[in-house]
């Protein structure tokens, strides 16, 4: 297979679809509301079909397949955590888990081949997607809070104006930062691969070079909105690393999954940019980890 630094045309269509689908998707981010749930929703909803594809539990044949449960469990969830940001879930969680055994008891008697397998699978792709991608909801409500608490202020007029969501923008500006920086440090000074039986592209310079594009695009985005002095530089920068290194391991782990599966790609829904589940794997790892970061700094 030819390498993709080596095929031009296929870098121009990934940065054609990505930038304008990227600047849709910060306005959002940053504004959103109701036009948030609903693309959290609509993404969740994508990436999920093409995890039962990868994992092999889709069956469009069947009359009612057990993904179909996993589905509407993963918009229970996102819209409990949408709309009650401070509640729990672990109840709804505990119970879809007997609704998805009692289900697939009855798929099991109708002579379906695997049981454990696909219960597993499926309750691990609501936890996976619906409940990682939560967290967005969770970091808007934190600075929400901080603000109207008077513990957070953004002062600076470069990138901010009234009711943006500064929080919601971190773990997408430092996913873009580590891509960026990986791709042009594994391009020109990878050499070392990193973990060639799960990703033969990935190199150790890329993941360095990750880690500090991170830190540059957190630290230059905190100036920007007045954070740094509210939030030490020294704090900032570790994020940026942890985020890059986090949100690495998220790619890794999809790469496994698909590499086991022998896929490609997760979807084709964004061409050259793979399916939905390619484009959010790093940011799924990256989105609590930002959260238990601010949580942390901001007291």
């Amino acid at each position: 297979m030819e390498r993709e630094k080596r095929n031009p045309s296929k870098m121009f269509l990934r940065f054609a679809i990505g930038v304008p689908f990227g600047a849709i998707a910060i306005c959002i981010f940053a504004f959103g509301n109701i036009s948030l749930f609903l693309l959290v929703t609509i993404s969740a909803v994508l990436a999920l079909r093409e995890f039962w594809r990868v994992t092999g539990v889709d069956h469009p044949g069947s009359k009612f397949p057990i993904s179909y449960l996993g589905y509407i469990a993963s918009v229970l969830l996102l819209y409990g955590s949408w709309a009650f940001p401070t509640g729990s879930f672990t109840v709804l969680l505990a119970f879809m888990l007997p609704v998805f055994f009692i289900s697939q008891l009855v798929a099991k008697a109708r002579g379906a081949k695997e049981f454990l397998k696909e219960v597993a699978t499926v309750f691990l792709g609501v936890i996976y997607i619906g409940g990682l991608l939560s967290f967005i909801f969770k970091l808007r409500h934190l600075q929400i809070i901080h603000v109207d608490a008077g513990t957070l202020e953004f002062s600076r007029t470069v990138f901010n104006t009234e009711g943006m969501i500064h929080l919601t923008i971190y773990p997408v500006l430092a996913g873009w930062g580590c891509d960026f920086a990986a791709l042009f440090a594994g391009k020109y000074f990878g050499r070392s691969k990193l973990v060639p039986t799960i990703s033969p592209k990935k190199t150790l310079m890329g993941l360095w070079g990750g880690m500090i594009g991170s830190a540059i695009t957190v630290i230059i985005y905190s100036y920007s909105i007045g954070l740094v002095g509210q939030v030490e530089i020294w704090e900032l920068i570790l994020f940026g690393v942890m985020v890059a290194a986090i949100s690495q391991l998220g790619d890794l782990s999809v790469s496994a999954l698909k590499r086991e599966a022998q896929m490609k790609d997760a979807g084709k829904l964004l061409g050259a940019h793979g399916g939905m589940l390619d484009r959010i794997d790093g940011f799924l790892f990256a989105l609590p980890a930002t959260y238990l970061f601010f949580l942390y700094v901001l007291g």
